[in-house]
Parts: C-alpha cells; sequence; structure tokens
C-alpha cells in the first residue's frame, strides 16, 4: 500500500502552516519525458465568483494574483486545469486543459481576468458546472480538485431561484462525495456580511478545507498554503531573504540526492537580472530561464526543473525590502509502503505475521543502498487505544518486524521510517484476530417530507447497514457527513435528523463490533419541502385521486345485471324449496334477497356481483365448498347451469346458484 509524504518533521510542518507559507510546484524528470506522469499531478477546476459585491471586497482585484501564483507554481507538465467564473449564472468556463507551459497557465488568468465582476452569486450553479467538467473531462489517473473563492453566500433575484441554486449546490456536495473530488474554499468576508459557514460545510463535506479572510491582501498566503497542502510540497523557509540597500543579493540553497522534484524561486515584486550555477559549475542566465518564468505585476516565479544534486549558487538583482524564497519541492514519487506476510482475512492470537515497510521512487521499490541513514519504528494500536512502538530491522527489501498478536481483537499498525530529514509514515493496516469484521449491506436511503410549522425530525435505523457473525448489537460512528454536525444526533443504532441545510446529502457510516473491526455504510437522506402552495396542491391531488377512484370503484361496484339470478336451497333431509329468482339492474344481490331459512350462510353477507357480461360471481363472507373448490369467489357463468355452494365439504346442505344471462342465446333455464 502506497502513502505521498512531505518533507520535514510535524514541527515543520505545522509552522508552514501557521504562517500560511508558499511552497513549489512539482517538476518532470526530463531523463524520460515519454513518460506519462501521474504522481502528484491533478485534475484542478478554479471556481471565481464574479458577482457585482466583488468591486468592493476586492477593488484592486487582488484575487487574480493569488490565482495566478496558484498556477504559476503547478509542474510544468501533467497537470489538468480548467476554471469557472459566476455571478448569478456561469459568466465564464473553460473546460479541463492540459496546463503545460507558461503560456497556456498565463492563458488561464488573463481569461478571468475579462469578466467585469457584477450581479448575484449563484454558488449551487458554480460548483455543478465544475463538478459536470470533471466527470466529462478529467484524467482518470489524477486526482480531482475543486478550487472555490467567493466573498457572500448563495444570494439572487427570487426565491424559486435561490431554491434551484442550493439543490444544485447539494446535488455538487455529493457529486463530488461519490466520485472523491475534493472542494477547498476560500470565504472574502471583507465587510462580515459572508455566510461562511455555506463555505465551510461545502470544504468539510468533502474532504477539503475552507478558510476565511478578512481582506483580499490575504488572498496569496492562503492560495499559497492551499498549494502547500493539495501537492504535499514544503517550503524551506531558511532561504526565504529580503533585499538590503544595495538591491542585490548572493546565496546558495542545498539539493539532495534524492527526492527533489523541483525547485521554484519566488520573487516579491520586479526583479531586473537573476542567474544561477549548478553544481557542474555551469551558468544559466534571466534569458536561459525566461521559458521556465511566469510573472505578472506583484511576482515572479522561476523554476528549475530536475535541479542536479549539491550546491546552487544563485546572485538576483531587485528592489530593497523584496524578498526572494526558495522553494526546494520534495517530490511525492518518493512513497513509503508495507506489506503483511501472510495476508489473512483473520489472524489467530500468537500468530507470527512479519510486516516489511519499504521506500519507493518513482514506482521502484528502493535498492538497499539507498536506505543508508534510515532507520524506522513499527507502532501497534489495539481496540483499546493502547499503542506499542518496535524497533523494525532493515534487511535486503527494507525494514521488518515479527509481530505475534497477544490475544484477539483488532489491531491497527503502521511504520514510520525516518532519515536525510525525511519523516515517512505508511498507511494503516487492521490485523483481525480471532475475529470477523462486520459486513456492510445495501446502503440506506430515507425521503424526508418538511412540512411548514413542524420540527421535521426524522429517526433512521442503522441496523440494517451492517451485521456481523460475532455480534448482534454493533456500535455506530459517523465518519463523514455532508450534513453540518448540529443538525443531526447519534445515539444508538439510530441517527435522527434535526435540521436540514442540504436538500439531500449523505452520511459514510462506521459500524464497530465489539474487538474494534468495523465497515462503512452509506446513508442517503432526501428532502421535499412542503410549502404551503405545494401542501394545497397535494392535498387537492389527493382528493381528487380519491374522487377518481371512488369513481372507478362505483363503477367497478355498480356493473348492470345482463340476466337474472337464481338460488334453491338443499338440506341433509331432502326437503323440497322453491327456487327463487331475482334480477336487479346493477350492482350487488345480497342473498338475503332471496328469503332462505337456515343453509349455513351469513346471507347479508354474501352476494350476487354484477360484471356487465354474461356471467356474474358469487361471494362469500367465509371459505365455502363449491364447483370443486374451496374459496371465497366463485364464477357463475350464464349458461343457465347450477353451481352447488356448501359450507360442509359432504355437501348435505346448502344452496345451487345459477345465472342466466340475455347475451347467450343458448341458455337453458330449469
Amino acid at each position: 500500500m502506497k502513502m505521498r509524504f512531505v518533507k520535514g518533521t510535524a514541527a515543520v510542518f505545522l509552522v508552514c502552516i501557521m504562517v500560511l507559507s508558499f511552497v513549489g510546484a512539482f517538476g518532470v524528470k526530463a531523463a524520460n519525458e515519454t513518460d506519462k506522469i501521474t504522481y502528484n499531478r491533478y485534475n484542478i477546476v478554479l471556481v471565481g465568483d464574479a458577482s457585482g459585491s466583488m468591486n468592493s471586497t476586492d477593488e484592486s482585484g487582488l484575487r487574480f494574483e493569488a490565482i495566478g501564483k496558484f498556477i504559476a507554481l503547478l509542474a510544468e507538465r501533467g497537470n489538468r486545469v480548467g476554471t469557472v467564473v459566476f455571478n448569478g449564472d456561469i459568466a465564464y468556463k473553460q473546460e479541463l486543459t492540459d496546463a503545460d507551459g507558461i503560456a497556456i497557465k498565463r492563458g488561464f488568468l488573463e481569461n478571468i481576468q475579462k469578466i467585469p465582476a457584477a450581479g448575484y452569486t449563484n454558488i449551487g450553479k458554480g460548483l455543478k458546472t465544475a463538478t459536470e467538467m470533471l466527470d466529462k473531462d478529467k484524467n482518470a489517473d489524477l486526482p480531482s480538485i475543486i478550487l472555490l473563492l467567493s466573498d457572500g453566500n448563495t444570494d439572487l433575484a427570487t426565491k424559486d431561484e435561490k431554491t434551484l441554486s442550493l439543490e444544485q449546490k447539494a446535488d455538487a456536495i455529493q457529486s463530488s462525495r461519490d466520485s472523491g473530488y475534493k472542494i477547498y474554499t476560500v470565504s472574502l468576508n471583507a465587510d462580515g456580511s459572508a455566510n461562511s459557514d455555506e463555505l465551510a460545510q461545502i470544504a468539510k463535506a468533502t474532504g477539503g478545507q475552507f478558510q476565511e479572510v478578512k481582506n483580499a491582501g490575504d488572498l496569496e498566503d492562503v492560495f499559497s498554503m492551499y498549494y502547500s497542502l493539495i501537492f504535499s510540497s514544503k517550503l524551506n523557509k531558511d532561504d526565504e531573504k529580503t533585499f538590503p540597500d544595495s538591491g542585490i543579493i548572493d546565496g546558495t540553497f542545498e539539493i539532495p540526492t534524492v527526492g527533489v522534484e523541483e525547485v521554484n524561486i519566488v520573487l516579491s515584486g520586479k526583479a531586473s537580472d537573476y542567474s544561477f550555477i549548478d553544481p557542474a559549475d555551469k551558468p544559466y542566465s534571466k534569458n536561459d530561464m525566461a521559458a521556465f518564468t511566469y510573472s505578472s505585476n506583484t511576482f515572479n516565479v522561476v523554476k528549475i526543473v530536475d535541479p542536479l544534486a549539491g550546491e546552487w549558487k544563485y546572485q538576483v538583482k531587485g528592489i530593497p525590502g523584496d524578498k526572494i524564497q526558495i522553494n526546494i519541492v520534495y517530490n511525492t514519487n518518493l512513497s513509503s509502503g508495507i506489506k503483511i506476510t501472510p495476508q489473512k482475512d483473520v489472524y489467530m492470537a500468537n500468530d507470527k505475521i512479519t510486516i516489511n515497510a519499504f521506500l519507493t521512487e518513482a514506482g521502484q521499490n528502493a535498492q538497499v543502498a539507498q536506505y543508508s541513514g534510515f532507520t524506522a519504528s513499527l507502532s501497534v494500536t489495539d481496540d483499546q487505544g493502547n499503542t506499542q512502538a518496535y524497533d523494525m530491522t532493515l534487511g535486503s527489501d527494507g525494514f521488518d518486524y515479527v509481530f505475534a498478536p497477544p490475544k484477539s481483537g483488532t489491531y491497527t499498525v503502521r511504520a514510520n521510517i525516518v532519515g536525510q530529514e525525511y519523516n515517512i509514515f505508511t498507511d494503516n493496516i487492521k490485523l483481525n484476530v480471532d475475529n470477523t469484521p462486520p459486513t456492510a449491506n445495501k446502503d440506506i436511503e430515507e425521503t424526508v417530507l418538511l412540512w411548514p410549522f413542524s420540527d421535521n425530525k426524522k429517526g433512521i435505523d442503522l441496523t440494517p447497514g451492517a451485521t456481523d457473525a460475532q455480534d448482534s448489537t454493533l456500535r455506530y460512528e459517523v465518519e463523514s457527513t455532508a450534513f453540518n454536525e448540529n443538525e443531526y444526533t447519534l445515539s444508538g443504532g439510530e441517527l435522527t435528523m434535526n435540521s436540514y441545510s442540504l436538500t439531500k446529502g449523505s452520511f459514510a457510516i462506521r459500524a464497530y463490533d465489539s474487538d474494534g473491526a468495523y465497515c462503512t455504510f452509506n446513508v442517503l437522506v432526501n428532502t421535499v419541502n412542503m410549502t404551503l402552495l405545494g401542501i394545497i396542491l397535494l392535498v387537492g391531488g389527493i382528493l381528487i385521486a380519491a374522487v377518481i377512484i371512488g369513481i372507478g370503484l362505483w363503477i367497478a361496484l355498480n356493473k348492470r345485471f345482463m340476466g337474472a339470478c337464481y338460488v334453491t336451497q338443499f338440506d341433509e333431509e331432502g326437503n323440497y324449496y322453491e327456487e327463487v329468482k331475482r334480477e336487479e339492474g346493477r350492482g350487488r344481490i345480497s342473498l338475503s334477497a332471496f328469503n332462505l331459512k337456515e343453509a349455513g350462510f351469513n346471507t347479508s353477507k354474501c352476494y350476487f356481483q354484477a360484471t356487465g357480461k354474461d356471467h356474474v360471481f358469487f361471494v362469500t363472507d367465509e371459505q365455502v365448498h363449491g364447483d370443486g373448490k374451496v374459496d371465497k369467489k366463485f364464477r357463475i357463468d350464464g349458461n343457465g347451469y347450477e353451481v352447488t355452494i356448501s359450507t360442509d365439504e359432504l355437501a348435505q346442505r346448502g344452496i345451487r346458484v345459477k345465472f342466466v344471462s340475455r347475451l347467450n342465446n343458448t341458455n337453458y333455464s330449469f
């Protein structure tokens, strides 16, 4: 199993996040230009707000500089980028395109800048358009993200337009959750009126991140941070310098022997000249680097792709007070993996399990010599949360440790490889000992009718979502959801919806057994807003349907008798009973109308039913014997032949019934 990692200790990472420092892009291995590059590359859709309020919240257009720097730091080849600009509608969109080279990157920004800020704020349509673009044109080998910037919340001219926009937002969030698209959001809340909760929910629901800024000048730092988080890159802050009064900076930076893909030199302001000398003493002038330089009004980004290892020298001429940052991009094609031998679904206590942690670069396992200076440890956490660390031993294919689980339960293992300034964690692996994990059943789907003047709470039973061979009762936990935390409660096996900020949304639910093993299933919640008009229409529709059904039922039950019905009683003593004839217009003829004596029937509940055809039905309230079967309903054809109906199997007493139809010329009456 593979995972990406970043260089540096956890402490440095936190510092970088706190200062919102910018980081470099990733490079491309020039040695094999024909290789398909997929590591640390993305499908990216930039979604920007062009509503009228942006004229005041970002009067100077600083958002364009922030977006420009984000685009500039993308690797020279391998990413796909699209753009969406929205106000009350979609003002502009550019389908996903290979973002290869400076000219194409510059074109993205130039096209966005042409759109004037005006109109309302339709976040839902902007997001839905972005997800549709990814669905249509993404590179399936790459992960996908959406980067959304807005200074407000959904705001449209009419209630219907706003309702539609909110539905589109819910659709986009659910589509992103289903497809694995992460949405990173930025709220430019300059005047405090923006609904930052809306953008925060979008990010959290999809596994992205949210940031709020109070002025446009902070946007560049936020976009820099997002670049760092998305592309798992780090800034070497030790190489940030300020131009002195002379306007000249001389310096050096060191490139390690492995793991560096690209160097970005970020210059604030306008540098008049710069040059570099690589470790082999080869010089590079400003002209030499022109094809790898992105320039704007406030910054320059100079890229050194696949830099030679060793000490680099540089000289830059600029304006006193401006800054230079050396962004060394530690590529994420250098990865870690973890392997378990033997591989089983369920282990026994005290089984010997060999756990192997290893390094890979560009998909190839590292050689033994490359592990020089590295050590590794294994952490094992039981289902009670107790963690034990073990030193791993370097072998022929990485680091090994033989773990023997002391008792039944679920253990989570993860290796940590440290060395040469790297701090690398593998993925987590779960070991089930003497216990099989729960099994997910089909997903649960609930539709909630939202009535006016009601709290609209809805309890959802989670127990059908998973079963376990050992435990009849499972413990449930919300792994992720599109809804806000204050909109639901979870107690035992019931999820209760208390309110609904989205027209639809989903939950990923974990079901744990008593040993800590779990499975995941989904709960999808749909809502239907029952407005007053909707209720009136619904009630009206029900009434109309009831009338139609009633008319249909009346017609079905009141068809005309096309002949006469006859009943003759008989008993076990052989007494003579006169045949009785009844000929009604339509509907039913009750058996009580034939004035029978005791014959074993509840005559008020037995009847002939007209069909409007050449036959009728004789219907009883209980199972009786007749026509060679036991039933409550018997067809009596209009040919005049008698059918014997009796309450006892031996037919010692009962009635003989017949129907003589006017539609049948061959009828016989006896």
